[in-house]
């Protein structure tokens, strides 16, 4: 798939992770970056976020406790800028359509209807619930890959001794590979369920589980 333009600032984030800045000499292109991320990525459709509400008491709140509807949060992190919110229309109360938030934070899943909501907060703000659906994507796992491939450039790589001087290039294949190693320990935890087909089937026929809106629908493309 082409490079979309959704996924500027998740490439720019992993080229700082692996040291591989745009603007000429780099060695990963942003197609190859992209591709990287997309084997990490999740397909989230109508995740329910949790709402942060805020308990105010000031003027816009005729001087009585009211609850603001501001914040809202993801289980997911690293989300691409395609992301899509979908909730009640607090004006009008048409339901499911599109959300346009005050301030986004994607990289680490924090949306916000009202900014400054401790001193220009207004009630109620947007009412839950508010339900995200886009891609979420795994930085450090795609950057470990990209430097173990890295270091795959250097498997031929030889050190050499010229004019009295040491070359020694064979060093970044262990420096690479190493940096990869650190990156892996901070990317993202899956868990895989087991499925048993050595145990009897339930009385009253087939039982299967069918998640609902805001119920792990989520889409591993692992």
């Amino acid at each position: 798939m082409a490079v979309r333009a959704t996924m500027a600032n998740l490439i720019t984030k992993v080229r700082s992770l692996i040291n591989d800045p745009s603007g000429g000499g780099e060695v990963w292109g942003d197609q190859d970056i992209q591709d990287q991320l997309d084997r990490t990525r999740f397909d989230i459709r109508y995740e329910q976020l949790t709402a942060g509400p805020t308990i105010l008491n000031a003027a816009s709140t005729n001087n009585q406790a009211g609850i603001i509807w501001a914040d809202y949060y993801s289980r997911y992190q690293w989300w691409e800028d395609d992301v899509v919110l979908q909730g009640v229309n607090t004006s009008t109360s048409a339901a499911w359509v599109v959300l346009t938030p005050a301030a986004s934070e994607n990289f680490y899943g924090h949306w916000q209807f009202e900014t400054s909501v401790f001193t220009t907060g207004t009630v109620p703000g947007q009412y839950p619930p508010v339900f995200a659906t886009g891609k979420s994507f795994d930085v450090y796992m795609a950057a470990a890959n990209l430097l173990e491939m890295w270091a795959a450039k250097y498997a031929l790589a030889f050190d050499f001794t010229a004019d009295g001087q040491s070359f020694h290039r064979s060093q970044l294949i262990p420096n690479l590979t190493k940096l990869a190693c650190t990156y892996r320990m901070q990317a993202r935890v899956v868990t895989a369920f087991p499925l048993r087909m050595d145990l009897a089937t339930p009385t009253g026929g087939h039982v299967e589980h069918v998640p609902l809106l805001g119920n792990n629908d989520t889409i591993n493309q692992e």
